[in-house]
């Protein structure tokens, strides 16, 4: 399984190497335990409402479903500064709230 998603139309891809350091950068900025899948997916999304190319960062929790969060931008455009803004507006998590692969 990839690690892009292209919907509608042929996207640039991100470099190999983006993708697992932002899934690296976001489980060190939050209380992801060991083990946790973090997800990130660029997507094209061709409505008005929506930017053209957005990067999903998706998390499985507990309980809860999904914490899923996106960027309006594609994936080899987002920074450091993104995932941190991003991550300091989560709120306060514990790690038992986080699933684990089965």
């Amino acid at each position: 399984m990839g690690d892009v998603l292209l919907l509608f139309g042929n996207s640039e891809k991100p470099d190999p190497a983006q993708v697992p350091q932002i899934r690296a950068e976001v489980a060190q900025l939050l209380p992801v335990p060991e083990g946790a899948f973090v997800m990130v997916k660029q997507m094209e999304c061709p409505e008005e409402e929506c930017p053209p190319v957005e990067t999903v960062i998706a998390i499985p929790c507990n309980h809860t479903g999904p914490k899923q969060w996106k960027l309006p931008k594609p994936v080899r455009e987002v920074t450091q500064g993104d995932i941190e803004g991003l991550c300091s507006s989560i709120g306060d998590w514990t790690s038992q709230e986080w699933r684990r692969p089965d």
